[in-house]
């Protein structure tokens, strides 16, 4: 089982083709063996999934936090 870089839950690859069924982030393009401007590419791209994670958990809360409580 491995965490996902981008949500840090745990998912299984042979189970989804490698994708995070959380937040869809593609495991398999995480690999060794990458040129320098992959690398820099692949951690470009890393960054701003986590940037993009985070506010969507943000407006989460935010929208969970809104809604009037059933009484």
């Amino acid at each position: 089982m491995n965490k996902c870089p981008v949500c840090k839950k745990n998912f299984c690859n042979e189970n989804n083709n490698g994708l995070c069924l959380n937040c869809g982030w593609d495991s398999d393009y995480y690999s060794a063996g990458m040129t320098r401007s992959e690398e820099i590419r692949f951690k470009t791209k890393l960054k701003i999934a986590r940037r993009n994670w985070k506010i969507i958990i943000s407006s989460i809360k935010e929208t969970r936090a809104l809604k009037p409580q059933a009484s």
